[in-house]
């Protein structure tokens, strides 16, 4: 039985070295690690997801410029009566959002990026956050009535 013991210790402490190497010498890229840590968000299913319907950035011509501070992008999502409009202001790589929610109370926001959650304050439905990091995020939402729902994920 010892032999065994002795055999799996050596076997960790192989793919650990093993690691090590692979990690020196052809490292994961940044935006593969950032796609992974979105896709492991999907392990919360019970939440409901509000799905991308509009976004200007799609439309040929449709950004819009705010007095020198940078292209405005709108973005919107819909999930049944709710839908939460985003709007998103660049600034060179950091992003400012104003967020509103109809079709019910909202309780309690967050945004998520691969690398972090944020809580925001929300009033009336309504919550901001500047100097978002430019990239993939979320909107979480607590609603009044106790329900859980989630944004597509959506780079800006």
């Amino acid at each position: 039985m010892n032999g065994i013991a002795d055999a799996d210790e050596s076997d960790e402490a192989l793919l650990a070295r093993l690691f090590e190497v692979f990690e020196q010498t052809d490292p994961v890229p940044a935006h593969l690690l950032d796609g992974a840590r979105a896709l492991f968000g999907l392990r919360r299913l019970d939440e409901e997801l509000a799905e991308l319907v509009r976004d200007s950035a799609e439309e040929p011509g449709r950004l819009l410029t705010v007095r020198g501070e940078g292209d405005v992008r709108l973005i919107s999502f819909e999930t049944g009566p709710v839908t939460v409009e985003l709007q998103v202001t660049e600034r060179g790589a950091v992003r400012d959002l104003v967020a509103q929610v109809t079709g019910t109370g909202l309780a309690r926001a967050e945004v998520e990026t691969p690398r972090e959650r944020q809580a925001i304050a929300v009033e009336d439905s309504v919550f901001t956050l500047d100097g978002v990091p430019a990239g993939l995020l979320r909107l979480r939402l607590l609603t009044s009535s106790g329900r859980d729902l989630v944004t597509s994920w959506v780079r800006v």
